[in-house]
């Protein structure tokens, strides 16, 4: 039986039994902050289980796509896997127990026809918090389980909840199918062990189906107290009973991978059963695929935090097991995503919507990571090359993983393969010195959260309408380890607190007795909390009246560069299209920055246009206005809104007349001629589709010009010439230094080649071949090759040259070899033996190969090692 029979015939039976059919949630929950990604088919249902919210139907069923992410490492074998489809029914105060199992008996046995006899069930077995769950021992036994075949365990398997330390939890119920003796290691019935769920077992017996009977609740205390509501929730992965119904041990072997193998087998010419190495690339490539073309579906988009972090990472782990490994190239790793919305798409219409986008972004990651992952394993060959015994460096690993974004995982795996080991700890040490500077620079908003924490805090936000108040302080609290700085919170509050994207608001608290210094705003929860420092005379204490006053110079010029923010979003969609989106943001008095994906390359004419855009909106004079509405009425009004992010019921929209409808928090300024002057300084790529364009407005950008005018004129001065024709007159200048570059080397390059003869007449016969080596003066890599490839076709024949000269700087050493010495030794062999000499690394073909470093007085030494390597390795080849 097929995947797409065995989805039809679970929503068909449940909904025959009065269950609603609900659509699978994406896999970014839409309600649920505690996790990544979707991981269970009850996630979309916690409101309802948890009383928060009234389900619309008492019966619930859903094919639910879920991923997890712990077994992401281990996904290679023949059971893991990230992406997978859980069937799930649910009850929400209606069925319990009986109905459960019977429901559950009654699909597997009639409705897939899987023999009775191969079904086995496991219970919870009890312990001093709660009973053994006799009551679904007997409803089992009720529709023909032997007792025998009914084995209980503890807490630790067959237990749900609560999901915090208070909420519902209960029993759970498991059935397994039973492959056959010839797979087991011993009589389950004789020892539990070799049973379902045991310690032995798993090599017989499958979990298909788990039950969980939510019936009780856990208490603060402790204590379990019976539910007056009880629910069903159960969960059944589609790939495991996949394999079941279609007679297959692993999962990989079912119908729901085959089309991603067949076209690995189309490419690579490999198959599933052609060695364990082979296999397990295999896997990998068939798990990511269905990943990676889900996630993009859903949202996610590569980077470096949270859930695309994930996605960048399975891309990544999917290219380097179809680059390294299959020669596969990025555009056929991205076609086995492709492959997943042919065959998934009929029945997740998202991905059908989001083809152009799953290929196009899983290519372009692959394609950058084919990049880094060549550039990372010279990098990592030159310093297992450097090793004399012991453990890799951690702090070289951490340096690949974080400045070359070269994965950690991979920095193993390559090192596994050589037998050697990575210094762990200190990697970990690394990593942990990272977190902690990254700690430290997210200032204090843990600690102020908990110096309120247990506190009952009413304040009013006013910073919108007043930049003045007269207010009093409701809280008070002195600031750890700081001499005359406080936390405060005030009734009403003018000073905006850090939050998306902007700045905090800085200013003064006042009173009679003195004045305090407000140097942050911090966000905890449902009001804002200052951080004031100074007034020696002030008795800071709560209740006492005061005046709250923001910097108002520093708030214009934030609100005109958030404003600026919302036009430059704008200009950047009417120019690169309505693809792009906002990837993150800052808001200061200083500049604003803005970061973006794009999946095309965005030019110097883009960001010229999108300057000139921006500036025509805000010469237009338009009103900027504000207003809260419901989330619903935002949507209907076209209102922009950020990908992921969690809105509230009630929501604030930011209108710019006729162009710009975005919901925002933030404050602006009334009018867009109050943002001045708009000046882009640079925009600069940060990733496969990511762009940080920075942008600096009104005072910031008058004072910018005014210094670029007045070096403009001087160094127009200095050429003599008007500041009119500068580019001009540069351009001439640096086409003479150019000119004057190339003769120089152009000279240097006729001195060394009438030096080849000399390099010839020293040359060494080994084996029939001349060897030729020696430094020279080259002016560039280019002009070393060319004196290579003229000391080659002088000498004719089996010839290797190789030859070194001092370049910008570095050492830089070329191997030229003719094909018939190449054959015997790689030129790319050879200068990966004599790149560490030069304190450098190096590659390349086996007839032309280059290697550098920065070590110049090492060139004689690399040379000499060059012309032992060719005597030892051409002589012992000869003598074999």
């Amino acid at each position: 039986m097929q995947s797409r029979e065995i989805r039809r015939r679970f929503l068909d039976y449940f909904a025959d039994r009065g269950h609603r059919v609900y659509p699978s949630w994406p896999l970014i929950p839409q309600n649920d902050p505690t996790v990544l990604l979707t991981t269970a088919g009850v996630q979309q249902f916690i409101p309802y289980f948890l009383g928060q919210e009234k389900p619309p139907a008492p019966r619930a069923v859903s094919v639910q796509k879920c991923f997890r992410t712990q077994d992401l490492e281990d996904v290679g074998d023949a059971s893991h896997l990230t992406f997978f489809e859980m069937l799930g029914n649910f009850s929400f105060g209606d069925y319990f127990k009986e109905e459960a199992i019977r429901f559950a008996w009654e699909f597997l046995t009639q409705e897939l026809g899987l023999p009775p006899e191969r079904l086995w069930v496991t219970i919870f077995e009890g312990d001093e918090d709660a009973p053994e769950d006799l009551e679904a021992r007997e409803h089992w036994m009720s529709v023909g389980v032997p007792e025998e075949k009914i084995f209980g365990l503890p807490k630790s398997e067959n237990w749900w909840g609560p999901v915090g330390e208070t909420g519902p939890c209960g029993p759970c119920s498991e059935v397994y199918y039973d492959y056959g003796e010839e797979y087991g290691r011993g009589d389950p019935l004789e020892d539990a062990r070799y049973g379902p769920g045991g310690e032995e077992g798993d090599s017989r017996f499958l979990e298909v189906w788990n039950l969980v009977f939510n019936q009780y609740e856990r208490r603060k205390d402790g204590s379990l107290v019976p539910l007056s509501q009880k629910g069903i929730d159960t969960g059944m992965g589609l790939e495991r009973i996949s394999a079941v119904c279609q007679g297959v041990r692993s999962v990989y072997e079912t119908d729901l991978y085959a089309p991603v193998l067949e076209k690995v087998r189309e490419y690579a010419g490999v198959s599933l059963g052609d060695g364990e190495e082979t296999d397990r690339s295999l896997r990998i490539l068939a798990d990511h695929a269905r990943s990676m073309a889900f996630l993009v579906a859903d949202g996610v988009r590569p980077g470096n935090q949270r859930r695309e972090y994930v996605l960048r990472r399975i891309i990544r782990r999917a290219t380097r097991e179809g680059y390294a490994r299959l020669g596969l190239g990025p555009e056929q790793i991205a076609s086995l995503a492709g492959e997943v919305v042919g065959y998934m798409g009929g029945f997740y219409s998202e991905l059908e919507r989001a083809r152009e986008d799953i290929l196009r972004v899983v290519e372009v990651e692959a394609r950058r990571f084919v990049e880094i992952y060549d550039s990372g394993m010279r990098t990592l060959e030159e310093e297992i090359s450097r090793l004399n015994g012991g453990n890799f460096p951690g702090e070289v690993a951490f340096t690949l993983h974080d400045t070359y974004g070269f994965p950690v995982e991979i920095t193993r795996e390559v090192l596994a393969e050589r037998g050697i080991s990575l210094d762990e700890a200190g990697f970990r040490r690394a990593m942990e010195e990272q977190r902690r500077r990254a700690r430290e620079s997210l200032g204090s908003h843990e600690r102020v959260v908990a110096a309120f924490r247990d506190r009952e805090i009413k304040s009013r936000f006013v910073g919108y309408e007043r930049e003045q108040t007269e207010t009093r302080i409701v809280a008070a609290e002195p600031v750890p380890g700081a001499r005359d700085e406080w936390y405060l919170v005030l009734e009403e509050n003018p000073f905006y607190a850090t939050g998306g994207g902007q700045v905090a608001d800085t200013g003064w608290i006042s009173c009679e007795e003195g004045q305090l210094e407000v140097v942050d705003a911090i966000p905890a929860g449902d009001y804002q909390v200052l951080r004031a420092k100074g007034g020696e005379d002030l008795k800071v204490e709560e209740g006492i009246e005061v005046t709250a006053s923001i910097n108002r110079v520093r708030r214009q010029q934030i609100e005109a560069n958030h404003t600026a923010t919302h036009i430059l979003h704008w200009a950047l969609r009417a120019v690169l299209g309505k693809d792009v989106v906002q990837a993150g943001s800052y808001v200061g008095p200083d500049r604003l920055r803005f970061d973006y994906r794009c999946q095309r390359k965005v030019g110097e004419e883009d960001v010229r246009r999108v300057q000139e855009l921006a500036l025509l909106k805000i010469t237009e004079n338009q009103p900027v206005r504000y207003y809260t509405t419901t989330l619903e009425e935002a949507r209907k009004l076209g209102a922009m809104m950020l990908f992921g992010e969690k809105y509230g019921e009630l929501v604030r929209v930011v209108e710019i007349d006729g162009f710009s409808r975005e919901l925002c928090g933030g404050t602006h300024v009334r009018s867009t001629a109050e943002i001045g002057a708009f000046k882009v300084v640079s925009n600069r790529r940060h990733g496969a589709d990511l762009y940080r364009i920075e942008v600096i407005t009104g005072r910031e950008a008058l004072s910018y010009l005014i210094e670029a005018s007045e070096k403009a004129e001087a160094a127009a001065s200095t050429l003599k010439t008007e500041v009119g024709r500068l580019p001009e007159a540069v351009e001439e200048l640096s086409g003479e230094l150019r000119r004057a570059r190339e003769e120089l080397r152009e000279q240097q390059l006729k001195a060394s080649l009438g030096r080849v003869g000399e390099l010839i007449e020293k040359a060494q016969t080994v084996d029939g071949a001349k060897i030729v080596t020696g430094q020279v003066d080259a002016g560039d890599v280019a002009g070393l090759r060319r004196i290579s490839d003229d000391v080659k076709n002088r000498v004719g024949g089996p010839v290797a040259v190789v030859l070194a000269a001092a370049l910008d700087g570095k050492a830089v050493l070329v191997a030229n070899l003719h094909p018939e010495v190449s054959r015997k030794i790689g030129a790319g062999e050879l200068v990966k033996e004599i790149a560490g000499v030069l304190g450098g690394g190096g590659g390349g073909s086996p007839t032309m190969a280059q290697a550098g470093g920065g070590d110049l007085g090492a060139i004689p030494a690399a040379l000499e090692k060059a012309r032992q390597i060719f005597s030892s390795r051409l002589a012992a080849r000869t003598e074999g």
